[in-house]
């Protein structure tokens, strides 16, 4: 092998080297894309599951405020267990309509 060829060998070597280097690039790029991806399922899916057991708490404080209503018997109360259901349905009805908006779903 003479020099101009020895050359040649190395600039096609160099050339080659340089095509796997950006691959491995790319390839890491799309690596990290898809764990952010990943990352990001991950924080909305606990953002979901705390959502709806927000749902379910509020579902719980209406209904235990509807047996409260059912079951008081001092007059003075009666007012105040109607409103606490009144307040206890806007919000449940609150939470409703943004986890639809927010297409949040329950996993069963």
């Amino acid at each position: 092998m003479d020099k101009v060829e020895k050359n040649k060998k190395i600039v096609m070597d160099k050339k080659r080297m340089n095509q796997h280097v950006e691959t491995i690039k790319i390839e890491i790029q799309a690596f990290k894309h898809k764990r952010q991806a990943e990352k990001e399922k991950i924080q909305t899916k606990n953002q979901n599951k705390y959502f709806v057991g927000l749902i379910e708490k509020a579902k719980l404080e209406l209904e235990q405020s509807k047996n409260f209503f059912t079951n008081v018997t001092d007059p003075d109360l009666v007012d105040y267990a109607a409103h606490k259901i009144l307040a206890n349905e806007y919000f449940y009805n609150y939470l409703l309509k943004k986890a639809k908006k927010e297409k949040i779903k329950a996993e069963l």
